[in-house]
């Protein structure tokens, strides 16, 4: 992925000690947070766009008013979401609000400085940046799907022609015979078994079905290496009869790894684990909506990655099979469910707060997460938009909002 440009648009009647001030403020934590390439201050559209030429993600400052022109070109040079930037000096902020109607369609979000002190620059540029990061990833990115969507999927579907088009995502397609393929080749990584032993809170399955769920990991683990996959969905369920095992715990330790990967060929649910364990920069959580409280809800699956929290090792919930994965999210913690609707659109964002984790009851999947919401959470069932969310730890409610908007996609935040 390639690294931000970063570049300040500046009148050619500007202060060069507020540019010097603003550099020293603003690049150090562009650097820090996305890598980003400093090209300097352009003063007129031709030189903007001059330095902009062939970079893919762009940081612009409006570093003073009077260069809507400048901005607007610089934008259409480069290739890649934009994050607009303004401070409250020099009339920075109306040539941001005058512009961004324009900008806003070739794949912008902005981000505004209160103040040019370290700490406050960095609460107000961090979340932007991250949110830069995570939807150019997106752009270009290659998910897999092993197997199919899982029938029951009827409405979370998505053309892999329409993925490609409005996201620049390739829908890899591989057939489960080649997971059938890899593996017979595999062998459990020994190591591995024993350090999930060992860490565990409690095991509750033999140690051959230890051993079969990990050939599963290191079969999936070869596929995404081999197809250059950067993330995976599998249906699931389709695995149990053909190898007498099931993708859990093989999912959760991928997610652990940094490998994004989701169950039941669920492709929205891919996607919004994507955007969201990037932007992050933590693991995400992809559950059913298994209950609605008066002020809260609860999400459950066998999946979580185990890097989260406490865990323990049990079957999987419907089959009794396999290794399923019960893990306990920290109590108190500020947790980010997300959905992105099947037709690209809109994406779904809220926060909640743990209030209980971990194998709360028998009657759903081995992951229980029960959240307590200031939202009206049967607003999920008067407006679904399907299934699955997806869960992860923080507020990270910007970044995501931040990265639909540079991908066209229109931010819904609960309240």
């Amino acid at each position: 992925m390639a690294k931000p440009c970063l570049l300040y648009a500046a009148s050619p009647l500007h202060d060069k000690a507020l540019l010097e001030r603003l550099r020293s403020a603003i690049t150090p934590v562009a650097e820090r947070h996305a890598g980003a390439r400093d090209l300097g201050v352009a003063s007129s559209p031709g030189e903007a766009a001059e330095r902009l030429q062939g970079c893919g993600p762009a940081v612009i400052v409006f570093s003073t008013g009077g260069t809507e022109h400048i901005v607007l070109q610089a934008a259409a040079a480069a290739t890649g979401p934009l994050l607009l930037v303004a401070h409250p000096y020099a009339n920075s902020l109306p040539a941001l609000l005058e512009a961004y109607p324009l900008l806003r369609r070739l794949g912008a979000a902005a981000a505004y400085v209160e103040e040019l002190s370290p700490e406050v620059v960095e609460r107000g540029l961090a979340p932007g940046l991250r949110g830069l990061l995570a939807a150019s990833r997106l752009r270009g990115a290659r998910l897999g799907i092993i197997g199919e969507p899982s029938p029951w999927l009827v409405y979370s579907r998505v053309e892999p022609a329409e993925l490609r088009e409005r996201l620049g995502v390739s829908l890899v397609e591989v057939p489960m015979e080649a997971l059938e393929e890899e593996y017979r080749r595999a062998q459990a990584p020994e190591q591995l078994l024993e350090k999930l032993v060992s860490g565990a809170a409690g095991v509750e399955r033999p140690r051959e079905e230890l051993e079969k769920a990990l050939r599963l990991y290191a079969a999936m683990k070869r596929i995404v290496e081999r197809e250059r996959l950067d993330a995976v969905t599998i249906e699931c369920f389709e695995v149990i009869p053909r190898l007498d095992t099931t993708a859990c715990l093989a999912l959760s330790l991928l997610n652990s790894e940094g490998v994004v990967a989701g169950c039941e060929g669920d492709v929205p649910a891919a996607l919004t684990m994507m955007l969201a364990s990037w932007a992050a920069g933590r693991p995400a959580f992809m559950a059913n909506l298994a209950r609605l409280y008066s002020d809260g809800v609860l999400l459950a699956h066998c999946t979580a990655p185990l890097s989260e929290g406490r865990y323990r090792l049990l079957s999987h919930y419907e089959t009794g099979k396999g290794v399923g994965v019960s893990l306990e999210y920290p109590r108190g913690s500020q947790a980010t469910i997300a959905r992105l609707s099947p037709g690209l659109d809109s994406l779904r964002l809220g926060i909640g707060e743990v209030v209980e984790s971990g194998l709360l009851s028998p009657l759903h999947c081995r992951t229980q997460v029960r959240l307590k919401t200031s939202w009206d959470p049967y607003m999920l069932l008067e407006k679904s938009t399907g299934n699955h969310y997806v869960l992860v730890l923080g507020n990270h409610v910007q970044e995501l909002k931040t990265a639909a908007q540079m991908l066209g996609i229109e931010p819904e935040i609960l309240s």
